[in-house]
């Protein structure tokens, strides 16, 4: 199951210790973040910490918490970082945090990874201050991109033995959020050139009343 895979995944001796997308994302990710003093952001699908260590040094005023699926990349990042709140989750279960009790959501390259989608977006938009903003992104699915994956890449890309279940293209990725309350804002692409782009990220704010 999904648990097993990643505790494999994070205790492999070869794994990085920085996300290998990290420099295609982050010098336009990192703009995205807020700098509101005393708020409280959560890394959805934090691994060993790696991205909340770059986003306290863009807020180190806020109040930060990470979940993984991982037992074993929840522990690397507890021991890096000691003094935040962590927690191992589960796909399909609730997150435990309190309704209404974040600000800002990170997942970054995650959504594809989790089975349970509309209920990771369904707590995201629970957990969500009305009013707080989700900032994710996923690997790019359009018609020419995958077209060509079709056509040249196609084992490569849908390896079975591989981490994506899911794959999605701007419009279903689109319904999920806004089915959840969450009204996208606006939306890029990062790695390679558009429509070929390696990843799409997406901010949008959970809707100020029901």
């Amino acid at each position: 199951m999904t648990k097993s895979f990643y505790e494999r995944y994070w205790d492999r001796d070869d794994k990085q210790g920085q996300l290998s997308d990290f420099q295609l994302k982050w010098p336009i990710l990192q703009k995205l973040i807020p700098k509101e003093k005393s708020i409280a952001i959560l890394d959805f699908g934090c691994g060993n910490g790696f991205i909340l260590r770059e986003m306290m040094k863009i807020n180190p005023d806020a109040r930060y918490v990470g979940v993984d699926v991982s037992r074993v990349a929840i522990a690397e990042a507890r021991q890096v970082l000691p003094n935040l709140d962590f927690h191992e989750i589960e796909d399909g279960a609730p997150v435990p945090l309190k309704d209404s009790s974040v600000d800002f959501i990170f997942s970054s390259e995650v959504i594809e990874h989790i089975y349970d989608t509309e209920n990771a977006v369904r707590e995201w938009s629970r957990i969500l201050k009305p009013g707080g903003k989700v900032l994710l992104t996923t690997p790019y699915h359009g018609f020419l991109k995958n077209l060509l994956i079709t056509i040249f890449g196609f084992d490569k890309h849908f390896n079975p033995t591989g981490p994506h279940v899911r794959f999605f293209s701007k419009k279903t990725l689109f319904n999920l959020l806004e089915k959840n309350k969450l009204m996208v804002e606006g939306c890029g692409y990062y790695g390679r050139f558009y429509p070929i782009s390696h990843s799409i990220f997406v901010l949008a704010k959970k809707l100020a009343h029901e």
